[in-house]
Protein backbone atom coordinates (compact mmCIF):
# COMPACT_ATOMS: atom_id res chain seq x y z
CA UNK A 1 0.00 0.00 0.00
CA UNK A 2 2.82 2.40 0.83
CA UNK A 3 4.55 1.63 -2.47
CA UNK A 4 1.31 2.38 -4.29
CA UNK A 5 0.97 5.72 -2.53
CA UNK A 6 4.63 6.55 -3.20
CA UNK A 7 4.97 5.69 -6.88
CA UNK A 8 1.56 5.34 -8.52
CA UNK A 9 0.85 9.09 -9.14
CA UNK A 10 4.39 9.88 -10.31
CA UNK A 11 4.54 6.66 -12.33
CA UNK A 12 1.33 7.50 -14.17
CA UNK A 13 2.67 11.01 -14.73
CA UNK A 14 5.85 9.63 -16.24
CA UNK A 15 3.86 7.35 -18.56
CA UNK A 16 1.71 10.23 -19.82
CA UNK A 17 4.75 12.49 -20.24
CA UNK A 18 6.55 9.78 -22.22
CA UNK A 19 3.66 9.45 -24.66
CA UNK A 20 3.35 13.20 -25.12
CA UNK A 21 7.07 13.75 -25.66
CA UNK A 22 7.43 10.88 -28.12
CA UNK A 23 4.38 11.97 -30.13
CA UNK A 24 5.68 15.55 -30.22
CA UNK A 25 9.19 14.56 -31.33
CA UNK A 26 7.94 12.15 -33.97
CA UNK A 27 5.47 14.70 -35.39
CA UNK A 28 8.31 17.23 -35.59
CA UNK A 29 10.49 14.69 -37.53
CA UNK A 30 13.09 14.77 -34.78
CA UNK A 31 15.91 12.23 -34.55
CA UNK A 32 14.92 11.62 -30.88
CA UNK A 33 18.20 13.02 -29.63
CA UNK A 34 17.88 14.06 -25.99
CA UNK A 35 14.59 12.22 -25.52
CA UNK A 36 15.38 11.34 -21.91
CA UNK A 37 16.26 14.94 -21.13
CA UNK A 38 12.95 16.10 -22.58
CA UNK A 39 11.10 13.50 -20.49
CA UNK A 40 12.83 14.62 -17.31
CA UNK A 41 12.31 18.32 -18.05
CA UNK A 42 8.60 17.84 -18.73
CA UNK A 43 8.17 15.75 -15.56
CA UNK A 44 9.77 18.52 -13.51
CA UNK A 45 7.77 21.20 -15.32
CA UNK A 46 4.55 19.57 -14.07
CA UNK A 47 5.96 20.12 -10.57
CA UNK A 48 6.51 23.83 -11.38
CA UNK A 49 10.31 23.47 -11.29
CA UNK A 50 11.92 26.38 -13.24
CA UNK A 51 13.84 25.24 -16.33
CA UNK A 52 16.80 26.72 -18.17
CA UNK A 53 16.53 26.31 -21.95
CA UNK A 54 19.19 27.74 -24.25
CA UNK A 55 20.30 30.19 -21.60
CA UNK A 56 16.77 31.50 -20.95
CA UNK A 57 14.68 30.78 -17.87
CA UNK A 58 11.17 29.38 -18.13
CA UNK A 59 9.47 29.70 -14.76
CA UNK A 60 5.85 30.29 -15.76
CA UNK A 61 4.58 26.75 -16.20
CA UNK A 62 1.05 25.47 -16.92
CA UNK A 63 -1.16 24.94 -13.89
CA UNK A 64 -3.57 22.42 -15.41
CA UNK A 65 -1.30 19.33 -15.22
CA UNK A 66 -0.16 20.38 -11.75
CA UNK A 67 -3.75 20.53 -10.52
CA UNK A 68 -4.44 17.09 -12.00
CA UNK A 69 -1.35 15.73 -10.22
CA UNK A 70 -2.43 17.22 -6.88
CA UNK A 71 -5.83 15.56 -7.28
CA UNK A 72 -4.20 12.20 -8.05
CA UNK A 73 -1.95 12.45 -4.98
CA UNK A 74 -4.86 13.38 -2.70
CA UNK A 75 -6.88 10.42 -3.97
CA UNK A 76 -3.96 8.03 -3.44
CA UNK A 77 -3.37 9.29 0.11
CA UNK A 78 -7.02 9.44 1.13
CA UNK A 79 -7.86 5.92 -0.08
CA UNK A 80 -5.98 3.91 2.63
CA UNK A 81 -6.88 6.32 5.46
CA UNK A 82 -10.07 6.21 7.48
CA UNK A 83 -11.60 7.55 10.67
CA UNK A 84 -9.85 4.77 12.61
CA UNK A 85 -6.35 5.58 11.27
CA UNK A 86 -3.77 6.38 13.94
CA UNK A 87 -1.18 9.11 13.79
CA UNK A 88 1.44 6.50 13.01
CA UNK A 89 -0.57 5.29 10.02
CA UNK A 90 -1.04 8.85 8.77
CA UNK A 91 2.68 9.54 9.18
CA UNK A 92 3.67 6.48 7.15
CA UNK A 93 1.23 7.33 4.34
CA UNK A 94 2.25 10.99 4.12
CA UNK A 95 5.93 10.08 4.30
CA UNK A 96 5.51 7.64 1.43
CA UNK A 97 3.58 10.19 -0.63
CA UNK A 98 6.56 12.58 -0.39
CA UNK A 99 9.52 10.17 -0.34
CA UNK A 100 8.58 8.44 -3.61
CA UNK A 101 8.41 11.67 -5.65
CA UNK A 102 11.67 12.90 -4.11
CA UNK A 103 13.41 9.73 -5.30
CA UNK A 104 11.93 10.23 -8.77
CA UNK A 105 13.04 13.88 -8.76
CA UNK A 106 16.63 12.82 -8.04
CA UNK A 107 16.49 10.46 -11.03
CA UNK A 108 15.10 13.23 -13.26
CA UNK A 109 17.88 15.60 -12.23
CA UNK A 110 20.45 12.97 -13.19
CA UNK A 111 18.76 12.44 -16.57
CA UNK A 112 18.77 16.19 -17.31
CA UNK A 113 22.40 16.47 -16.28
CA UNK A 114 23.30 13.67 -18.66
CA UNK A 115 21.22 15.13 -21.53
CA UNK A 116 22.61 18.65 -21.08
CA UNK A 117 25.72 17.57 -22.98
CA UNK A 118 23.73 17.02 -26.23
CA UNK A 119 20.80 19.50 -25.93
CA UNK A 120 20.55 23.11 -24.75
CA UNK A 121 19.05 22.23 -21.38
CA UNK A 122 20.47 23.39 -18.07
CA UNK A 123 20.30 21.31 -14.90
CA UNK A 124 17.83 22.89 -12.46
CA UNK A 125 18.85 23.84 -8.97
CA UNK A 126 18.56 20.74 -6.79
CA UNK A 127 17.28 22.59 -3.71
CA UNK A 128 14.57 24.39 -5.71
CA UNK A 129 13.63 21.11 -7.41
CA UNK A 130 13.16 19.21 -4.16
CA UNK A 131 11.33 22.17 -2.63
CA UNK A 132 8.76 22.34 -5.44
CA UNK A 133 8.27 18.56 -5.41
CA UNK A 134 7.68 18.58 -1.64
CA UNK A 135 5.27 21.52 -1.97
CA UNK A 136 3.14 19.98 -4.74
CA UNK A 137 2.95 16.50 -3.21
CA UNK A 138 2.64 17.91 0.30
CA UNK A 139 -0.47 19.88 -0.71
CA UNK A 140 -1.96 16.77 -2.30
CA UNK A 141 -1.13 14.66 0.76
CA UNK A 142 -2.66 17.23 3.12
CA UNK A 143 -5.88 17.29 1.10
CA UNK A 144 -5.95 13.49 1.10
CA UNK A 145 -5.47 13.32 4.87
CA UNK A 146 -8.25 15.82 5.46
CA UNK A 147 -10.61 13.89 3.18
CA UNK A 148 -9.74 10.52 4.69
CA UNK A 149 -9.70 11.42 8.40
CA UNK A 150 -12.13 14.35 8.58
CA UNK A 151 -14.38 13.03 11.39
CA UNK A 152 -11.50 12.11 13.69
CA UNK A 153 -9.64 15.28 12.70
CA UNK A 154 -12.56 17.43 13.82
CA UNK A 155 -12.61 15.59 17.14
CA UNK A 156 -8.85 15.96 17.62
CA UNK A 157 -8.35 19.57 16.55
CA UNK A 158 -10.37 21.86 18.79
CA UNK A 159 -11.18 25.17 17.08
CA UNK A 160 -13.60 27.94 18.04
CA UNK A 161 -16.92 27.40 16.27
CA UNK A 162 -16.67 30.69 14.40
CA UNK A 163 -13.20 29.78 13.10
CA UNK A 164 -14.23 26.28 12.03
CA UNK A 165 -17.18 27.84 10.19
CA UNK A 166 -14.96 30.15 8.10
CA UNK A 167 -13.25 27.59 5.82
CA UNK A 168 -16.25 26.59 3.71
CA UNK A 169 -17.33 30.23 3.05
CA UNK A 170 -13.75 31.07 2.07
CA UNK A 171 -13.74 28.22 -0.45
CA UNK A 172 -17.06 29.41 -1.89
CA UNK A 173 -15.79 32.97 -2.26
CA UNK A 174 -12.63 31.74 -4.00
CA UNK A 175 -14.72 29.64 -6.36
CA UNK A 176 -16.85 32.68 -7.24
CA UNK A 177 -13.74 34.74 -7.98
CA UNK A 178 -12.31 32.05 -10.27
CA UNK A 179 -15.67 31.59 -11.99
CA UNK A 180 -15.84 35.33 -12.64
CA UNK A 181 -12.34 35.27 -14.09
CA UNK A 182 -13.30 32.35 -16.34
CA UNK A 183 -16.34 34.25 -17.64
CA UNK A 184 -14.17 37.28 -18.41
CA UNK A 185 -11.66 35.10 -20.28
CA UNK A 186 -14.37 33.42 -22.35
CA UNK A 187 -15.95 36.76 -23.27
CA UNK A 188 -12.55 38.21 -24.20
CA UNK A 189 -11.72 35.26 -26.45
CA UNK A 190 -15.06 35.62 -28.23
CA UNK A 191 -14.51 39.35 -28.76
CA UNK A 192 -10.92 38.70 -30.00
CA UNK A 193 -11.84 35.84 -32.31
CA UNK A 194 -10.00 37.31 -35.30
CA UNK A 195 -6.76 37.73 -33.33
CA UNK A 196 -7.13 34.19 -32.01
CA UNK A 197 -7.42 32.83 -35.56
CA UNK A 198 -4.35 34.77 -36.67
CA UNK A 199 -2.25 33.33 -33.84
CA UNK A 200 -3.40 29.79 -34.67
CA UNK A 201 -2.41 30.27 -38.31
CA UNK A 202 1.06 31.28 -37.21
CA UNK A 203 1.67 27.65 -36.26
CA UNK A 204 2.38 26.83 -39.90
CA UNK A 205 -0.14 24.06 -40.49
CA UNK A 206 -2.50 21.70 -38.74
CA UNK A 207 0.21 20.21 -36.54
CA UNK A 208 1.39 23.61 -35.39
CA UNK A 209 -2.16 24.80 -34.77
CA UNK A 210 -2.89 21.72 -32.70
CA UNK A 211 0.29 22.26 -30.70
CA UNK A 212 -0.56 25.91 -30.01
CA UNK A 213 -4.09 24.89 -29.01
CA UNK A 214 -2.72 22.30 -26.59
CA UNK A 215 -0.37 24.87 -25.06
CA UNK A 216 -3.24 27.34 -24.70
CA UNK A 217 -5.38 24.75 -22.95
CA UNK A 218 -2.56 23.93 -20.52
CA UNK A 219 -2.06 27.60 -19.68
CA UNK A 220 -5.78 28.39 -19.45
CA UNK A 221 -5.88 28.16 -15.59
CA UNK A 222 -3.00 30.68 -15.44
CA UNK A 223 -4.99 33.09 -17.58
CA UNK A 224 -8.10 32.60 -15.44
CA UNK A 225 -6.09 33.50 -12.32
CA UNK A 226 -4.83 36.64 -14.07
CA UNK A 227 -8.38 37.63 -15.07
CA UNK A 228 -9.57 37.04 -11.50
CA UNK A 229 -6.83 39.40 -10.33
CA UNK A 230 -8.01 42.07 -12.75
CA UNK A 231 -11.66 41.91 -11.70
CA UNK A 232 -10.72 42.36 -8.02
CA UNK A 233 -9.07 45.69 -8.82
CA UNK A 234 -5.50 44.43 -9.10
CA UNK A 235 -3.61 44.03 -12.39
CA UNK A 236 -2.11 41.43 -14.72
CA UNK A 237 0.88 41.91 -16.99
CA UNK A 238 2.72 40.09 -19.77
CA UNK A 239 6.14 41.66 -19.85
CA UNK A 240 5.63 45.37 -20.48
CA UNK A 241 1.95 44.93 -21.35
CA UNK A 242 -0.42 45.54 -18.44
CA UNK A 243 -4.17 45.52 -17.97
CA UNK A 244 -6.51 46.55 -15.14
CA UNK A 245 -10.08 47.76 -14.87
CA UNK A 246 -8.97 51.38 -15.21
CA UNK A 247 -6.01 51.37 -17.62
CA UNK A 248 -4.00 49.33 -20.13
CA UNK A 249 -0.43 49.44 -21.37
CA UNK A 250 0.75 47.93 -24.66
CA UNK A 251 3.74 45.66 -25.17
CA UNK A 252 5.14 42.66 -27.02
CA UNK A 253 3.39 39.33 -26.34
CA UNK A 254 4.37 35.70 -26.99
CA UNK A 255 2.58 34.12 -29.95
CA UNK A 256 0.32 31.94 -27.80
CA UNK A 257 -3.36 31.99 -28.88
CA UNK A 258 -4.74 32.19 -25.33
CA UNK A 259 -3.03 35.58 -24.90
CA UNK A 260 -5.61 37.00 -27.30
CA UNK A 261 -7.53 37.86 -24.13
CA UNK A 262 -5.23 40.85 -23.69
CA UNK A 263 -7.10 43.98 -24.86
CA UNK A 264 -5.89 45.68 -28.01
CA UNK A 265 -7.28 49.09 -27.04
CA UNK A 266 -7.34 51.36 -24.03
CA UNK A 267 -9.53 50.71 -21.02
CA UNK A 268 -13.25 51.13 -21.63
CA UNK A 269 -15.62 53.13 -19.47
CA UNK A 270 -17.72 50.09 -18.55
CA UNK A 271 -14.81 47.93 -17.33
CA UNK A 272 -15.31 48.88 -13.65
CA UNK A 273 -18.59 46.94 -13.88
CA UNK A 274 -16.43 43.82 -13.52
CA UNK A 275 -15.92 44.78 -9.87
CA UNK A 276 -19.31 43.20 -9.24
CA UNK A 277 -17.50 39.82 -9.24
CA UNK A 278 -15.52 40.37 -6.00
CA UNK A 279 -18.55 42.07 -4.47
CA UNK A 280 -20.65 39.00 -5.24
CA UNK A 281 -17.93 36.73 -3.83
CA UNK A 282 -17.86 38.78 -0.62
CA UNK A 283 -21.66 38.61 -0.33
CA UNK A 284 -21.56 34.83 -0.74
CA UNK A 285 -18.87 34.67 1.95
CA UNK A 286 -20.80 36.84 4.39
CA UNK A 287 -24.11 35.00 3.97
CA UNK A 288 -22.42 31.62 4.39
CA UNK A 289 -20.66 32.78 7.57
CA UNK A 290 -23.91 34.15 9.02
CA UNK A 291 -25.75 30.90 8.37
CA UNK A 292 -22.96 28.78 9.85
CA UNK A 293 -22.78 30.69 13.16
CA UNK A 294 -25.23 31.38 15.97
CA UNK A 295 -24.66 35.04 16.83
CA UNK A 296 -23.90 38.33 15.11
CA UNK A 297 -20.45 38.65 16.70
CA UNK A 298 -19.46 35.13 15.65
CA UNK A 299 -20.69 35.83 12.11
CA UNK A 300 -18.47 38.92 11.82
CA UNK A 301 -15.46 37.08 13.29
CA UNK A 302 -16.02 34.16 10.93
CA UNK A 303 -16.21 36.53 7.94
CA UNK A 304 -12.93 38.18 8.97
CA UNK A 305 -11.21 34.80 9.29
CA UNK A 306 -12.57 33.74 5.89
CA UNK A 307 -11.25 36.98 4.38
CA UNK A 308 -7.78 36.13 5.67
CA UNK A 309 -8.01 32.62 4.18
CA UNK A 310 -9.09 33.96 0.78
CA UNK A 311 -6.32 36.56 0.66
CA UNK A 312 -3.60 34.07 1.63
CA UNK A 313 -4.81 31.59 -0.97
CA UNK A 314 -4.92 34.38 -3.59
CA UNK A 315 -1.31 35.34 -2.89
CA UNK A 316 -0.10 31.73 -3.12
CA UNK A 317 -1.93 30.92 -6.33
CA UNK A 318 -0.87 34.27 -7.78
CA UNK A 319 2.79 33.41 -7.17
CA UNK A 320 2.48 29.90 -8.63
CA UNK A 321 0.52 31.06 -11.70
CA UNK A 322 3.17 33.60 -12.70
CA UNK A 323 6.77 33.51 -13.77
CA UNK A 324 9.25 34.66 -16.41
CA UNK A 325 9.60 33.70 -20.08
CA UNK A 326 13.03 34.53 -21.47
CA UNK A 327 13.26 37.99 -23.00
CA UNK A 328 9.55 38.73 -22.51
CA UNK A 329 10.09 39.22 -18.79
CA UNK A 330 7.64 38.39 -16.04
CA UNK A 331 4.15 37.17 -16.82
CA UNK A 332 1.47 36.96 -14.17
CA UNK A 333 -0.20 39.08 -11.52
CA UNK A 334 0.85 41.46 -8.78
CA UNK A 335 0.46 38.87 -6.00
CA UNK A 336 0.77 41.25 -2.99
CA UNK A 337 -1.75 43.67 -4.48
CA UNK A 338 -4.07 40.75 -5.28
CA UNK A 339 -3.93 39.68 -1.65
CA UNK A 340 -4.74 43.19 -0.44
CA UNK A 341 -7.68 43.69 -2.81
CA UNK A 342 -9.27 40.31 -2.06
CA UNK A 343 -8.85 40.87 1.68
CA UNK A 344 -10.42 44.33 1.45
CA UNK A 345 -13.43 43.11 -0.52
CA UNK A 346 -14.04 40.09 1.68
CA UNK A 347 -13.47 41.95 4.94
CA UNK A 348 -15.55 45.06 4.26
CA UNK A 349 -18.38 43.72 2.12
CA UNK A 350 -18.26 40.20 3.58
CA UNK A 351 -18.30 41.28 7.23
CA UNK A 352 -21.06 43.82 6.56
CA UNK A 353 -23.13 41.18 4.75
CA UNK A 354 -22.55 38.72 7.58
CA UNK A 355 -23.68 41.25 10.18
CA UNK A 356 -26.81 42.25 8.26
CA UNK A 357 -27.71 38.64 7.50
CA UNK A 358 -27.19 37.50 11.09
CA UNK A 359 -29.25 40.42 12.42
CA UNK A 360 -32.08 39.79 9.97
CA UNK A 361 -32.08 36.06 10.71
CA UNK A 362 -32.26 36.71 14.45
CA UNK A 363 -34.98 39.29 13.98
CA UNK A 364 -36.89 36.87 11.77
CA UNK A 365 -36.66 34.19 14.43
CA UNK A 366 -37.99 36.54 17.14
CA UNK A 367 -40.71 37.84 14.85
CA UNK A 368 -41.64 34.30 13.93
CA UNK A 369 -42.00 33.46 17.66
CA UNK A 370 -44.38 36.38 18.15
CA UNK A 371 -46.36 35.29 15.13
CA UNK A 372 -46.69 31.78 16.52
CA UNK A 373 -48.04 33.21 19.79
CA UNK A 374 -50.28 35.78 18.07
CA UNK A 375 -53.92 35.36 19.13
CA UNK A 376 -55.02 35.95 15.57
CA UNK A 377 -52.91 32.99 14.45
CA UNK A 378 -53.73 30.60 17.26
CA UNK A 379 -57.34 31.55 18.01
CA UNK A 380 -57.16 29.83 21.43
CA UNK A 381 -59.86 30.40 24.08
CA UNK A 382 -59.35 31.77 27.53
CA UNK A 383 -60.82 30.18 30.70
CA UNK A 384 -63.59 32.77 30.81
CA UNK A 385 -65.15 31.34 27.67
CA UNK A 386 -64.00 34.15 25.37
CA UNK A 387 -61.55 33.81 22.49
CA UNK A 388 -58.36 35.86 22.28
CA UNK A 389 -60.18 38.13 19.83
CA UNK A 390 -62.61 39.16 22.59
CA UNK A 391 -65.55 37.33 21.04
CA UNK A 392 -67.61 34.68 22.82
CA UNK A 393 -66.11 31.27 22.43
CA UNK A 394 -67.98 28.85 20.19
CA UNK A 395 -70.08 26.41 22.23
CA UNK A 396 -71.47 23.04 21.17
CA UNK A 397 -74.76 23.34 19.36
CA UNK A 398 -77.79 22.76 21.62
CA UNK A 399 -80.09 19.87 20.77
CA UNK A 400 -83.31 20.72 18.89
CA UNK A 401 -85.58 19.33 21.64
CA UNK A 402 -85.44 17.56 24.99
CA UNK A 403 -85.29 13.76 24.79
CA UNK A 404 -88.72 12.10 24.82
CA UNK A 405 -89.84 8.92 26.53
CA UNK A 406 -89.51 7.18 23.18
CA UNK A 407 -85.83 8.13 23.00
CA UNK A 408 -85.29 6.79 26.51
CA UNK A 409 -86.95 3.51 25.70
CA UNK A 410 -84.94 3.12 22.48
CA UNK A 411 -81.67 3.87 24.30
CA UNK A 412 -82.42 1.25 26.95
CA UNK A 413 -83.29 -1.28 24.25
CA UNK A 414 -80.06 -0.60 22.35
CA UNK A 415 -78.01 -1.06 25.54
CA UNK A 416 -79.71 -4.41 26.20
CA UNK A 417 -79.08 -5.46 22.58
CA UNK A 418 -75.34 -4.74 22.89
CA UNK A 419 -75.15 -6.79 26.09
CA UNK A 420 -76.91 -9.69 24.34
CA UNK A 421 -74.48 -9.48 21.40
CA UNK A 422 -71.47 -9.84 23.73
CA UNK A 423 -72.80 -12.96 25.45
CA UNK A 424 -74.08 -14.47 22.22
CA UNK A 425 -77.62 -15.01 23.58
CA UNK A 426 -80.73 -13.56 21.96
CA UNK A 427 -83.71 -12.78 24.20
CA UNK A 428 -87.00 -11.01 23.82
CA UNK A 429 -87.57 -8.09 26.14
CA UNK A 430 -90.81 -6.39 27.08
CA UNK A 431 -90.71 -3.02 28.76
CA UNK A 432 -93.80 -2.50 30.89
CA UNK A 433 -94.23 0.42 33.20
CA UNK A 434 -96.07 0.17 36.49
CA UNK A 435 -99.63 1.37 36.91
CA UNK A 436 -98.47 4.33 39.01
CA UNK A 437 -96.20 5.50 36.24
CA UNK A 438 -98.85 4.89 33.60
CA UNK A 439 -101.23 7.20 35.46
CA UNK A 440 -98.82 10.10 35.20
CA UNK A 441 -97.34 9.52 31.74
CA UNK A 442 -98.73 9.65 28.26
CA UNK A 443 -99.29 6.48 26.36
CA UNK A 444 -96.30 5.88 24.13
CA UNK A 445 -96.14 3.12 21.61
CA UNK A 446 -92.59 2.12 20.70
CA UNK A 447 -91.28 -0.68 18.62
CA UNK A 448 -87.91 -2.09 19.56
CA UNK A 449 -86.04 -4.06 16.96
CA UNK A 450 -82.97 -6.04 17.97
CA UNK A 451 -79.92 -6.13 15.69
CA UNK A 452 -79.59 -9.37 13.74
CA UNK A 453 -77.44 -11.99 15.41
CA UNK A 454 -76.04 -14.98 13.61
CA UNK A 455 -76.31 -17.08 16.79
CA UNK A 456 -80.12 -16.74 17.03
CA UNK A 457 -82.85 -18.29 14.96
CA UNK A 458 -84.58 -16.11 12.37
CA UNK A 459 -87.82 -15.88 14.34
CA UNK A 460 -86.03 -14.79 17.52
CA UNK A 461 -84.09 -11.84 16.08
CA UNK A 462 -86.71 -9.19 16.89
CA UNK A 463 -89.26 -8.25 19.55
CA UNK A 464 -91.87 -5.66 20.40
CA UNK A 465 -92.61 -3.82 23.58
CA UNK A 466 -95.69 -1.82 24.28
CA UNK A 467 -95.84 0.47 27.25
CA UNK A 468 -99.08 2.06 28.31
Amino acid sequence: MLLTVAFRPVGLLLAVVTVVVLVTLVSANSDLTGTFGALAATWLAVHQVPLGIAGATLSILPLLPTLVLVHAVSSAVGRPLSDASTRRDIGWVVGSAIAGPLAMAAVMLAMIHDASTVIALSTPNALATFGWVILVHGIGAAIGCIRGTWPSLMRTVVLPPWLASSFAPAARAGAVLLAGGAVVVAASLVLSFSTLGTLLESGGGIGGALGLTAISMLYLPNIVVAASSVVTGSSAHVGAAMVSVTETTGGQLPAVPVLAVMPESSAQVWWPVMLVVPALAAVVLGRACARATTSLADAVRSAAAAAVCVSVAAVLIGVVAGGSVGTFGHLGVDAPLLGVTTFAWCLVVGALTAAVTAWSMRRHDIHGWHEDSDPEQTGSDDPAGKSMLGEPAALPAAPDAAPTDTDVVEAEAEAETEAEAETGDAVETDAVETEADAAEADVVDAEIVDLPDESTEPEKRGGTATAP
